[in-house]
């Protein structure tokens, strides 16, 4: 019989009394094993308590184009810029876009 204290409940106590440890393929819905297998317990417990019953989007691009324009807009050299364009997730293309909107933007001030 599983015996938990719910006034003094928690997910490591729950975790424990279920008996997941060593379980975690039957125990855990696909998304949480495949997280525990990904970054392991306390990260994937972590993510469960903080997001759960959220829809979490993970986006192709790790970082804003804005920021890789801010990195790219001291280089002079086209091709080094398209380099740090690749390197950020994003084309030639899109980041000198950001950078000539932004001097357009910046030539209207003035």
């Amino acid at each position: 019989m599983i015996n938990i204290d719910f006034d003094n409940i928690n997910d490591d106590i729950v975790y424990e009394a279920f008996e997941v440890e060593g379980n975690e393929v039957n125990a855990f819905n696909d998304s949480y094993l495949e997280l525990f297998e990904l970054i392991g317990k306390e990260a994937m417990l972590k993510l469960f308590k903080h997001f759960r019953g959220d829809k979490i989007d993970c986006p192709m691009r790790l970082y804003r184009p804005e920021y890789i324009a801010d990195i790219a807009k001291s280089i002079s050299n086209r091709r080094d810029r398209a380099k740090i364009a690749r390197a950020g997730g994003y084309s030639a293309k899109v980041i000198e876009g950001i950078l000539n909107k932004r001097r357009k933007e910046n030539d209207a001030k003035s």
